[in-house]
């Protein structure tokens, strides 16, 4: 009787199971309809949790695909042309460029805009148009981001992009990169791209490039005044000095388009035209590593504290590169009568170039800076001694001794919480720091603190002030030991060196 009573009970109690889930589910579908169809309360509080709440729970950040370079979101890659460029060209494109190189014009930069025109291109890409939608109160907009796996941004950006100076071979290799930026950043933030490339950019760059950002992405090509020897080099001598520099087996010495590459972001990438309305520029090249979430914007940070240059490697230069950078430095500065409160970072006891530069494949700077009248004299300066071609002027030290001259010590930054690898260099925040928790770190020696590594002594660095004295006294001593080193140095600059290894001078 028992057993009997149990199964009669339980055979309502599944029924009834059956019964209420319909009714919930129909509960369920009632409820959706209904906030579909009310009225959108723009502004109010509870939309904002709700939206809130709608990205976080969709998105979903793949970590261990990190090294895949297959486009991650399918997308539809529209290419068109910039606003305000020209969109019609004849047939024979290269008989344009030559006919517009080779005409009057009016300046520069309206010249060199209209000889790259067919090569510019294009992507608006989905968050802009998206976040335009939302910051108009669109709802439908906010949904279809979380089904994109966007962020919406969460503040106002500053004018600034990133630039990207490739050719069409090394795609593969910053599709890698270019996924880690995203993840680790952009995907917050939207930043736009801008590619830059001496040779036309293929279809097959460009639509797997912007398959993988929903960010704005603009390709272009380089001026030809930008890449090509200026008319005051001697071709063949300096063809003869590639040719010592490879025999002598310096990294690159052999090499032209190394060169091309080092003067134009020496003095030539800030001009480029689809540049000229931005502000700031975080400098990204193929193949390399990014290691730790960034929850804050660096662009607004260099922006709202003053700075003006950063870095996240110091290095020394290969001495064979830069045999006369360092007097000509010393020249300008004491022709110019420029002082400083931190350019002993660079000097030795001996008054030389220690050779320490803050490593510019990764630089995050104002553009602003770049296009003063200070930095544009000095590069001048610099082009017309011939370096970049006679020697191997690396763009790292123009960029850091610049710095040095031009701006204040508490204007150039260390991003310490930036874990970063480039070729066989990688560095990462300390173990014990908060910022390593946000960080996927290789277990490999930290570049920072190696016996290469210049970031000790800019961490050690205090303000002292650099005279016209000691600019004079500098130049000084590097000539005598110039002249000491050929077996001709008078006896009495012998006397004054020695007094200054002595007592360690500088």
């Amino acid at each position: 009787m028992k057993g009997t009573g149990i199964r009669r009970l339980a055979v309502p109690s599944a029924v009834s199971l059956c019964v209420a889930c319909v009714y919930f589910a129909c509960v369920v579908v009632i409820c959706r309809s209904a906030l579909n169809e009310r009225p959108q309360r723009v502004g109010s509080e509870q939309s904002v949790l709700e939206d809130e709440y709608l990205w976080k729970h969709t998105l979903r950040i793949d970590k261990e695909a990190e090294n895949d370079t297959e486009p991650r979101w399918s997308a539809n890659v529209t290419l068109g042309r910039l606003p305000g460029w020209p969109t019609e060209f004849p047939s024979d494109l290269d008989a344009y460029r030559t006919r517009v190189m080779s005409s009057p014009w009016i300046n520069a930069t309206e010249k060199h805009q209209a000889e790259i025109a067919p090569w510019v291109w294009h992507h608006r890409g989905q968050a802009d148009d998206l976040q335009s939608q939302i910051d108009s109160g669109s709802r439908q907009a906010l949904t279809e981001m979380a089904r994109l796996g966007i962020v919406p941004r969460a503040s106002s950006l500053a004018n600034a992009a990133f630039v990207v100076l490739i050719r069409n071979r090394e795609l593969h290799a910053f599709l890698a990169t270019m996924r880690q930026l995203e993840d680790r950043f952009n995907r917050r933030f939207h930043y736009p791209y801008v590619f830059l490339n001496d040779e036309p950019f293929t279809d097959e760059f460009m639509h797997a490039v912007a398959a993988n950002t929903h960010s704005n992405v603009t390709f272009a090509r380089i001026p030809h005044d930008h890449w090509s020897v200026p008319e005051f080099v001697n071709e063949e001598q300096a063809h003869r000095a590639r040719e010592q520099m490879a025999a002598r087996g310096v990294v690159y010495g052999g090499s032209l388009s190394y060169r091309h590459m080092c003067r134009f972001n020496s003095g030539f990438f800030y001009k480029h035209p689809v540049l000229q309305n931005v502000d700031w520029y975080w400098r990204v090249e193929p193949g390399v590593d990014f290691y730790c979430d960034l929850d804050y914007d660096p662009f607004a940070f260099m922006r709202d504290s003053g700075k003006k240059y950063s870095f996240v490697i110091a290095l020394r230069e290969l001495a064979e590169t830069v045999p006369t950078l360092w007097d000509h430095t010393l020249q300008f500065m004491l022709e110019r009568n420029i002082t400083s409160n931190w350019m002993s970072y660079f000097v030795s006891r001996s008054g030389e170039y220690n050779l320490c530069h803050f490593w510019s494949n990764f630089e995050i700077a104002s553009l602003g800076w770049l296009r003063s009248p200070e930095y544009a004299e000095y590069f001048t300066y610099l082009d017309h001694a011939q370096g970049f071609f006679m020697e191997r002027w690396g763009d790292a030290p123009v960029h850091s001794l610049a710095a040095g001259m031009l701006l204040q010590r508490d204007e150039v930054h260390f991003f310490d919480d930036i874990g970063y690898r480039h070729d066989a260099f990688a560095r990462c925040p300390a173990l014990n720091s908060l910022a390593h928790t946000r960080c996927r770190c290789p277990d490999e020696p930290n570049f920072d603190t190696s016996p290469g590594s210049c970031l000790p002594r800019w961490k050690q660095l205090k303000e002292a002030e650099w005279t016209h004295r000691d600019t004079r006294e500098a130049l000084r001593l590097v000539r005598e030991r110039r002249l000491f080193a050929t077996g001709v140095e008078p006896p009495i600059a012998v006397e004054r060196r020695r007094w200054y290894d002595f007592f360690g001078a500088f």
